[in-house]
């Protein structure tokens, strides 16, 4: 499939703040900028960048994809992740608890929500044969039941994130389908409009928890102006987007990059601790250690894409 510009850099965009936020709760050792600020924003652009890039095909060529793209990365990279932590802790890890943890898909929340709700789409396509009403009517079903059912951060397979997941995707879709119409909104008025309703609502946003998962929303629908405005701020700033290589490269590589959001912002705070650069308030030791996050992530990311891409889902790059 040819690579699609403007795609892959917001993937970048994305995967890049996960990094920030990881490096922050890491080399911090709390939280600084709230959530709500970008976090969300980043996962939600993800998801819906994923359903633009869903279309009506043939069933087990995607199911294959899935597996391929997701399914595979998944549990190899989450049995990876877990050995260090069994030499690190040693008998304080239960080999089994790992295993029933993997198995049970609770080992990286996100990919695993993002898998389930890309298997429902798709199977939700295969059988409606691509008809929309269905599409609307399940995707109202899921985002009804998310919010009324109580959350267990718990639940197997992710099946409870995947329901909100699953909104975005059909989001990510409808834009594809209406391409046209939406970019009769692609001008500066525009995006300078949804930037400043984004802002709005950001500053309304500030006493409450609007995280995706495991906090409750207290405001449904103050969440849903914040991730609507923000997809139409972002689809109206597409055909300015800069071709930028490097963002675009983690973007094209983002699986990786996603599993390495967690131990390489780890691993740097370590460092840079022992080194005597502690955060201590000085900011800028945070961005120093969230440059060598990267440029770590960066060079595992392209270690596995050179030498081990089959693990990937890739071919040989």
């Amino acid at each position: 499939m040819q690579r699609i510009g403007w795609i892959d850099f917001l993937r970048g965009v994305s995967m890049i703040l996960i990094l920030v936020f990881h490096t922050e709760v890491y080399f911090k050792e709390f939280n600084v900028t709230p959530y709500y600020i970008y976090t969300t924003n980043a996962i939600v652009l993800f998801y819906f960048i994923s359903g633009y890039l869903t279309h009506h095909s043939a069933l087990h060529s995607s199911l294959r994809r899935i597996v391929r793209s997701l399914l595979i990365p998944y549990f190899v990279f989450t049995s990876l992740i877990a050995l260090p932590k069994v030499f690190i802790r040693g008998s304080e890890i239960n080999l089994a608890d790992i295993a029933v943890h993997i198995l049970s898909g609770r080992a990286s929340w996100f990919i695993v929500a993002l898998m389930v709700a890309e298997l429902m789409f798709i199977l939700l396509l295969w059988i409606s044969r691509g008809k929309h009403s269905w599409l609307f009517i399940v995707a109202v079903i899921c985002f009804v039941t998310y919010y009324l059912i109580p959350f267990n951060q718990h639940n197997y397979w992710q099946w409870q994130d995947a329901l909100l997941a699953f909104d975005f995707l059909y989001a990510g879709y409808l834009y594809r389908q209406y391409a046209s119409l939406f970019h009769t909104i692609n001008r500066p008025f525009y995006s300078f409009l949804f930037l400043l309703l984004l802002i709005t609502i950001k500053i309304y946003e500030y006493p409450l928890n609007l995280p995706m998962r495991n906090i409750a929303i207290e405001n449904i629908p103050l969440f849903l102006a914040d991730s609507i405005v923000w997809l139409l701020l972002v689809i109206t700033l597409i055909r300015y987007i800069p071709r930028q290589r490097m963002v675009e490269w983690t973007g094209q590589h983002s699986i990786v990059y996603y599993f390495m959001a967690g131990g390489c912002p780890m691993v740097v705070s370590i460092l840079m601790r022992k080194a005597g650069l502690p955060y201590d308030g000085y900011m800028y030791r945070y961005w120093i250690a969230l440059a060598l996050t990267y440029v770590l992530a960066t060079a595992i990311t392209w270690l596995i894409y050179r030498y081990i891409p089959y693990i990937t889902g890739k071919k040989n790059e």
